[in-house]
């Protein structure tokens, strides 16, 4: 049983990863279809800029998200730190 725990803890931690991120009018995350599943947001999304800015002392040069999303296949809830790099988005880190 631990160790099915700690698998499913690390679940997508490490390298980015491509996404598609739907935003709403104001350019809030709403859905993130990531791994060929869509997650749906069921927060309130924060900026990165703002969820790490007690911790840097420099601006990050990244625009990014966390938020937590609700999978619809199957109700699964990760939250995810994702980041716009060129001309598409990536998960960078997910927590279970």
């Amino acid at each position: 049983m631990f160790e099915q725990e700690e698998r499913m803890s690390s679940i997508a931690v490490g390298t980015e990863q491509a996404a598609d991120l739907v935003t709403g009018s104001r350019g809030r995350p709403r859905l993130l279809r990531w791994r060929r599943r869509t997650y749906r947001v069921t927060d309130a999304p924060t900026p990165l800029e703002d969820a790490l800015g007690s911790v840097l002392t420099h601006p990050l040069p990244v625009h990014g998200w966390r938020f937590q999303g609700t999978c619809v296949h199957d109700g699964e809830t990760l939250v995810f730190d994702v980041v716009e790099l060129g001309a598409g988005w990536h998960v960078l880190k997910t927590y279970a």
